[in-house]
């Protein structure tokens, strides 16, 4: 009886924070998504669009709200809006704009979120996917109301809280109509677990499409979300080294990655096919998700002090970075050392162009024997290598080249 009411406490509260998101502390009107089961026939259908009518000014606005308890990171909670805008269009290439903000506009406080990224999207034909919605979960037609509209909408759900599982939700526009670039997401909703608790909520709260007069001005790469863009990783071991190299591209909403071990030949990345795909709402959800499972920087448990810092050497490059040490006792007369390297400024000038994956994460990582007496002894380490965009220089921005 308590951990169901633990579970209904948890529910209310994440449910009462997103009304305070969409409706307070902001001078712009803030719509609503709710869902209501009538007669389909009372619908409107909404006409077709898809990446190939792409317009500068086609823009998404979702409301969002994540939170997160019983980490040994600490309880966190992270809430504002996320825009996704067309701003440049040049055929193949759709250029996005993703950028998220506290409920008054003002730049969101957490460092993965404080700037936008830019995402260059190519029109073409999108991997093998299955539907919109949850797994195994059949699509229930409904109407919705978001965002001041009417949509023929599908609605899929699962509750696994029997076995500590999530219940969640999501709803898709059907067709999608001027909400493509999230294949029509209108809402999703999630909460799960007993001791450790998770919990999202994304609704849409605005859209508009774009006039079509204007071709934009394509942006800078300097802070891309990933695809466009490569980075190797070299690992070395006693037995040798070997750099791998990740491409990220996107395609028809889909953002794919695709590595390669040892044949780095050139720096263009042309082969994605059998790469990994996940659609572009579900990264944007990983994306604010991100802010709630690494609430402070450095990643680190709660009330865990920063660990030292000092100059990380990236090819001819430095900066100043944060040395996590990582000890596990092995036997009473050596220690196994882990330290992990991560930049102490995530948007450093020296890391322009690093897509977001890599620059999220630890920048090098070394493991060594350390024993109660005498020198380390080294086992192996990695290390960011290398880095930049595949695209071709007139397929981009002049002042990126």
């Amino acid at each position: 009886m308590q951990r169901q009411s633990f579970r209904q406490e948890f529910i209310a509260g994440a449910c009462v924070a997103l009304v305070l998101l969409m409706g307070c502390g902001t001078s712009k009107p803030r719509g609503s998504s709710t869902v209501t089961e009538v007669p389909l026939e009372n619908t409107a259908a909404v006409a077709h669009t898809s990446w190939q009518d792409a317009r500068v000014g086609d823009r998404v606005e979702y409301a969002f709200y994540v939170h997160a308890s019983g980490m040994s990171r600490g309880n966190s909670s992270s809430a504002g809006q996320l825009f996704v805008e067309v701003v440049a269009v040049r055929p193949p290439w759709v250029w996005l704009s993703i950028r998220v903000t506290r409920n008054d506009g003002q730049p969101h406080p957490h460092p993965f979120l404080r700037h936008a990224f830019v995402l260059p999207m190519r029109m073409g034909q999108a991997p093998a996917h299955r539907p919109p919605g949850i797994r195994g979960s059949p699509p229930i037609p409904i109407r919705a109301f978001a965002a001041g509209h009417h949509w023929l909408a599908q609605r899929t759900s699962r509750d696994e809280s029997s076995g500590d599982g999530p219940t969640q939700h999501r709803i898709y526009a059907e067709p999608p109509g001027p909400l493509y670039l999230t294949r029509g997401l209108l809402e999703v909703d999630s909460v799960s677990g007993f001791n450790v608790t998770f919990g999202h909520r994304l609704a849409l709260v605005s859209f508009q499409r774009g006039s079509g007069t204007s071709e934009g001005v394509l942006p800078r790469m300097d802070r891309p979300f990933g695809p466009g863009t490569w980075y190797e990783m070299k690992a070395r071991t006693r037995e040798g080294s070997r750099v791998t190299r990740i491409c990220l591209g996107a395609e028809q909403g889909y953002l794919l990655r695709k590595g390669w071990t040892d044949s780095t030949d050139g720096t263009r990345c042309e082969d994605f096919q059998d790469a990994e795909s996940v659609a572009l709402e579900d990264a944007l959800i990983q994306l604010v998700d991100e802010s709630v499972f690494v609430p402070t920087w450095p990643p680190r448990d709660y009330g865990a002090p920063l660990p030292r810092q000092g100059p990380l050497h990236l090819g001819q490059d430095s900066l100043r970075a944060y040395f996590d040490e990582t000890p596990d006792s092995m036997d009473h007369e050596s220690l196994k050392v882990t330290v992990q390297g991560f930049a102490t400024d995530v948007w450093n000038p020296v890391l322009r162009g690093l897509p977001r994956e890599a620059r999220f994460k630890e920048l090098s990582a070394e493991t060594f024997w350390q024993p109660r007496a005498g020198l380390h002894q080294f086992i192996e380490d990695t290390r960011l290598s290398g880095w930049g965009t595949w695209l071709e220089p007139s397929e981009l921005s002049s002042s990126t080249r």
